[in-house]
């Protein structure tokens, strides 16, 4: 093991190569009439002579005795270069220091500063300072060498400072409007001889003041005339963190409307200082404001987010259905103005605020949520406190409107596939009059339909999803969706996850159809799937970005356990659990015929080409699928869609607007089973049968919530189901025929398409 050795160094060469190249002694030893041969000492390895090194210096040597044997080595280093003076002077032995070993790692200071260094687009400053280390041997009668010597300069980069806390929302504008009480944080980087090469800082100090329009130039150009303001050095691992934070304002007055700065400084082991002081990382500029309050973000699964600050905020206004589960959890930030939160207390349709009788709980740092509660009728208001250290209070007050399931209407149909009026000419796409009409007349196939009434066009609604209150009037939802971009598509918006640790910076629209169900509503959804539609929308747009900052989705994708973190990053987060494809359509794996595919070992050869389908044919295993004899065995494409020269003409491409769902190549590869609850309705044949994802399913069945009837007149309980492309570009009988079988099993099915 090696022994690393700190010596406070002399400052004088002169005073230090007269003490220490003295000899240890003049005697001449005898025995039996034979002088004692000196020994002698070379050094084998360590910097050159001269060589600028890190301050950590590893040096080995090694001795030889004529006549006997080395019993130890004696060294020292001293701060300077010994020019000018004779190593072989070698009079007193006070500043010598003995070792049995013949190798040593010293750490010697670094501590003058040298010069300005630009590494990369950041300045850094660098630091040295020439050390001279001796060492001789010492032999078994005590008679030493002549000592060896070798002089180096030493170097390093001097350590730096991040302020962290309070956080620099607007960092361009270098000055911050802070509390009265600021809480102050910071991390220190002591690079070495890179800036990605570093270690812990030795120690800090902090210092205050008044700010001027040109102190942070004059503690650059003439840092010595704040000498006075700055605290005592401390060590960066100080207990209670008083290496790594302070607060302003606890034993000082800061006045209200005026400007300081307040700046760290750091020293590393080798004594080197930071002398960069530069507002974005070690220095702040703030004025003294009267705080706003903090932050309030307060999340409930299915009502989203809600945030809130000072006590004039807006009530944030939510509908329920009555005895959904409501579990309400929220967090407090006041670093935007350099405070801390102390305590949290919430009550429920609190009539008093100044009673502290009226809230459910007294005030604590620990009460961040609150118990589950279920409510029947009526409004009912749940209000959030948080204080900061110095007394400043936010509170937040969510109004929670109870909707009673009304169920009086049978079949809305939410149109949300944005096209235009364009001439057709490749049937690429539909127009907007052609998707309307195909999915009026399925719709008109259902009892009580009115086009008039029940049809909900997201794109004249400004892309937002239809109302709680209209959801909550009909047994059953047809939504076509589209695969637009994520601001003129309500299903992406609707559907996609976020995960609790970025509700702060996501959007959320909460996902009205994800509790639709669980009170006995009946869905059938159907698009198109390619791009980021589908199924796949529920995928967090935080994922996978490319240069040009769009979403990259990797397929297949195992919902449980990549949903996060995407393909091949094990199962430690298995947030998926909670999606809308995997929670209420008992979807596993999500994968596409067209689209970038994971290249995991063992993943099959694809290409468009052979995965693209050429048409679907009904499942024959599936239990609930073969209980329906009436569905088409085979679903193909509309005529008007495969003529000669139209865009998906199967003699220039297959239909590739689709998503799959549980694919058996990879289920089988990585040993999973699909949910009980996932019921196989169509799969698909591909282009070419040798392709991996030939018999992959394209739509299902969903009996999660099957089971639940609505206690409303009229209503049964029944599947959902789901389609992975636009059903717009199959064979219009074919397609009728399916609506007549689905129509039925929700009891909606007009008389006249019932079958003798």
């Amino acid at each position: 093991m090696r022994r690393y050795i700190d010596r406070k160094l002399a400052a004088a060469v002169v005073i230090s190569a007269a003490v220490l190249l003295l000899g240890c002694t003049e005697d001449v030893y005898f025995d039996g009439g034979k002088e004692n041969q000196p020994p002698t000492v070379r050094l084998t390895n360590g910097p050159l002579e001269g060589n600028m090194t890190l301050y950590q210096v590893h040096f080995y040597w090694v001795g030889y005795d004529p006549d006997g044997i080395i019993e130890r080595y004696e060294y020292t280093v001293v701060s300077g270069d010994p020019v000018g003076f004779d190593p072989a002077d070698t009079t007193g032995i006070d500043k010598w220091i003995s070792t049995e070993r013949s190798d040593l790692v010293f750490k010697v200071s670094a501590d003058s500063l040298d010069s300005n260094v630009t590494i990369g687009n950041n300045p850094y400053t660098l630091f040295r300072r020439t050390h001279t280390l001796f060492v001789r041997a010492v032999d078994n009668d005590g008679l030493s060498s002549k000592a060896a010597f070798r002089s180096f300069t030493a170097f390093t980069l001097a350590p730096h400072i991040f302020i962290n806390e309070p956080v620099q929302l607007n960092p361009g504008s270098g000055m911050q409007f802070l509390g009265p009480v600021i809480h102050f944080r910071w991390e220190g980087k002591d690079p070495l001889d890179t800036p990605w090469n570093y270690q812990d800082v030795d120690s800090i100090r902090y210092l205050h003041t008044h700010f001027s329009g040109f102190v942070l130039e004059r503690l650059n150009q003439n840092p010595e005339i704040f000498e006075n303001l700055w605290s005592p050095w401390i060590s960066y691992d100080a207990p209670g963190d008083s290496g790594k934070a302070t607060t302003l304002g606890d034993d000082e007055t800061m006045e209200l409307a005026k400007s300081y700065i307040f700046a760290v400084q750091a020293k590393d082991e080798a004594g080197a200082i930071s002398s960069i002081f530069d507002a974005g990382t070690n220095v702040r500029c703030f004025m003294v404001m009267e705080p706003t309050g903090p932050l309030i973000t307060a999340y409930e699964p299915y009502h989203g987010t809600s945030k809130f600050i000072g006590t004039i905020s807006p009530t944030a206004v939510v509908y329920t259905p009555a005895g959904l589960p409501i579990n309400y959890s929220w967090n407090g930030d006041a670093s935007q103005y350099g405070s801390t939160v102390s305590t949290y207390r919430y009550g429920w349709d609190v009539k008093d605020l100044d009673n502290p009788s009226d809230w459910a709980v007294d005030p604590s740092p620990y009460h961040k949520a609150a118990p589950e509660r279920r409510f029947y009728s009526g409004i009912h208001s749940l209000y959030i406190e948080a204080v900061d250290n110095i007394g400043t209070q936010t509170i937040g007050k969510i109004e929670i409107n109870i909707v009673p399931l009304v169920m009086d209407r049978d079949l809305l149909w939410v149109d949300d596939f944005l096209s235009d009026d364009f001439p057709q000419i490749s049937y690429m796409m539909p127009t907007e009059s052609e998707h309307d009409a195909f999915w009026i007349n399925i719709c008109s196939r259902a009892e009580k339909f009115d086009p008039d009434i029940d049809v909900y066009d997201t794109n004249e609604n400004s892309f937002r999803a239809p109302s709680i209150h209209q959801i909550w009037r009909y047994k059953n939802v047809i939504w076509s969706y589209g695969s637009a971009r994520w601001d003129f598509n309500t299903w992406m918006q609707m559907m996609e996850y976020v995960a609790e640790s970025d509700l702060e910076s996501a959007p959320y629209t909460y996902n009205l159809l994800q509790y639709y169900q669980t009170f006995g509503g009946h869905l059938w959804t159907e698009g198109k799937s390619d791009r980021e539609g589908g199924l796949s929308a529920s995928l967090p747009r935080r994922g996978y970005y490319n240069h040009s900052n769009s979403k990259i989705l990797i397929f297949p994708l195992y919902l449980k356990c990549e949903m996060i973190t995407g393909p091949g990053y094990g199962c430690e987060d298995t947030s998926g659990v909670k999606t809308f494809p995997y929670k209420n359509y008992c979807v596993s794996m999500l994968d596409r015929a067209y689209g970038v595919l994971r290249g995991d070992a063992g993943m099959p050869i694809r290409n468009i080409d052979w995965d693209a389908m050429s048409h679907a044919v009904v499942d024959t295993r599936d239990i609930l699928t073969t209980s329906n004899p009436d569905l088409p065995a085979a679903l193909h494409l509309w005529d008007k869609v495969t003529r000669t020269g139209m865009f998906f003409d199967p003699s220039v491409r297959g239909f590739h607007y689709i998503e799959l769902y549980d694919p058996k190549y990879w289920m089988q590869r990585n040993g999973f089973e699909s949910q009980s609850c996932f019921h196989p309705m169509y799969r698909m044949k591909a282009r070419n049968t040798r392709s991996a994802i030939n018999d992959a399913v394209i739509a299902f069945w969903s009996t999660k919530y099957a089971d639940i009837r609505p206690d409303v007149p009229g209503t049964v309980a029944a599947p959902s189901v789901h389609f992975g492309m636009p059903l717009w570009f199959f064979d219009r009988d074919e397609v009728n025929a399916l609506a007549d079988v689905i129509f039925r099993e929700w009891n909606i099915l007009k008389a006249e398409y019932e079958q003798p």
